[in-house]
């Protein structure tokens, strides 16, 4: 039996697709905030080793495990006037705001060398990202129906995802200069994020106000059975091999970024570069959405996929180039190129997701989205988890003195082909999971509807 959904609303899919994409902004400001300084604050203000600091954000992510699954089974299963997932917006928004605030404030406090407190407070902030985001990234194929328009709707994530990157992470950096540095700047760029944090995660429960939802599912599934499911549908396991090792490759992109540019290129006040980098890649991850939106018109998802992703292994490596002495155009052209694969890269991965779930639904005539948001949101943990571990481990090993302020040449080599080589290989790996992936627009269309009678 085909689970009904609520009538759409006589709004336009602008104001629905401006509405849903702001709440990426607050997700991306959290990402963001945390993927590119978390490693670089934990280590030279916080004082802890490389290894530790990695481990620490790698252990407190296993609570994910758990959460993820449990919210995609949550969302899936609740019943309100406001629909299914909206509520659990607004909850996500205070968790995530108020544990971003506290994370960067700690140096400022007399716990700024307790573990269990460290922990505790990125615990909270992966539990808040949960909250919001499992019902968030369920919403999309619930609300629309058509290939095309969830790929559009998906485009003003991307556009909402570089502004995010860019004040998150290219700009906090140099917010926490700005403030003073040390230990008060990044409180100051803490509360400041977490409150941008809380206001557009919130916003999108208002924005999507009246946008169709299907009604909630009354079958439960054990995360065993979760990820069954999961792996039968052929095209969803792909898609999930493929975000799982590119994730590993931003995560470890975006870690090392503020490393390279203060020990490699031995620059003072790296938040400086940092934020043009940010410029010159949002710029060109915005620009190029029109293009990008074009390109998979013309060659289909999978092969523009597989472009962007070679696009951004060829970008990677030129890290092995940075010095002291390389000129800002060259620097900038990096980052341009970085921008206009990560565009692709975005809207590819986060308009495939929708489609997954719709060949489920047209294969079982079941909704269930809450449970593949809630799998894929598990990757997406697990790879921001381990990376950053992998990394710390890597840093440590080549020697990298978090108390000291010049490197080792040694330590300044690992920091150098760390940010070149490990984002380059892991999204090598993600070639072979893009090329097995086969569902195209003709298949899903050839598909039946559930909901539409045959017949006789």
């Amino acid at each position: 039996m085909a689970t009904e959904a609520a009538a759409l609303p006589a709004t336009s899919n602008f104001k629905l697709f401006i509405g849903w994409g702001i709440g990426t902004l607050g997700a991306s400001l959290l990402l963001n905030g945390f993927s590119f300084l978390a490693l670089y604050y934990l280590t030279t203000v916080l004082g802890l080793g490389a290894a530790l600091a990695g481990t620490l954000i790698g252990v407190s992510k296993v609570w994910d495990v758990f959460t993820n699954p449990l919210m995609g089974m949550v969302s899936d299963r609740t019943e309100t006037r406001w629909g299914r997932r909206r509520p659990f917006l607004l909850v996500g928004a205070v968790v995530s705001g108020l544990a971003f605030a506290g994370l960067y404030s700690l140096g400022t406090t007399s716990f700024s060398n307790s573990l269990p407190v460290i922990t505790l407070l990125l615990i909270a902030l992966g539990t808040g990202y949960t909250i919001f985001n499992v019902p968030y990234m369920a919403m999309p194929s619930e609300m629309l129906d058509d290939y095309h328009e969830r790929t559009k709707l998906m485009s003003y994530r991307v556009f909402f995802i570089g502004i995010g990157t860019l004040v998150g992470g290219a700009a906090g950096q140099r917010i926490v200069e700005l403030a003073g540095g040390g230990a008060e700047g990044y409180a100051f760029m803490g509360m400041a994020v977490g409150a941008g944090i809380f206001l557009f995660m919130a916003a999108t429960f208002f924005g999507t106000a009246g946008a169709r939802f299907t009604l909630r599912s009354k079958v439960r599934y054990p995360f065993s059975e979760q990820l069954r499911l999961g792996l039968a549908n052929r095209p969803f396991s792909m898609l999930l091999g493929c975000k799982f090792t590119q994730l590993f490759g931003l995560a470890s992109n975006t870690a090392t970024a503020v490393f390279v540019i203060r020990f490699v290129m031995e620059k003072e006040n790296p938040g400086v570069w940092l934020l043009w980098f940010g410029i010159a890649s949002m710029l060109m991850q915005i620009l190029s959405i029109p293009l990008w939106l074009r390109v998979t018109k013309l060659f289909e998802k999978r092969r523009t996929y597989i472009f962007s992703s070679v696009l951004f292994i060829l970008a990677s490596l030129s890290w092995l180039l940075a010095n002291p002495a390389e000129p800002l155009w060259f620097f900038l052209l990096r980052a341009a190129i970085k921008g206009l694969a990560a565009g692709g890269l975005l809207l590819m991965g986060q308009s495939m997701l929708p489609d997954t779930i719709e060949y489920d639904y047209r294969s079982t005539g079941l909704r269930r989205e809450g449970i593949y948001s809630g799998l894929y949101s598990i990757v997406e943990k697990a790879a921001f988890a381990i990376s950053p571990a992998i990394l710390g481990i890597a840093l440590a090993y080549f020697g990298f003195d978090s108390k000291a302020a010049v490197q080792t040449g040694e330590a300044v080599d690992g920091i150098r082909h760390a940010a070149a080589l490990l984002p380059a290989l892991y999204f090598a790996l993600s070639l072979p999971f893009l090329f097995a992936y086969r569902l195209t627009e003709s298949k899903l269309r050839a598909m039946p509807d559930p909901l539409v009678e045959k017949p006789g």
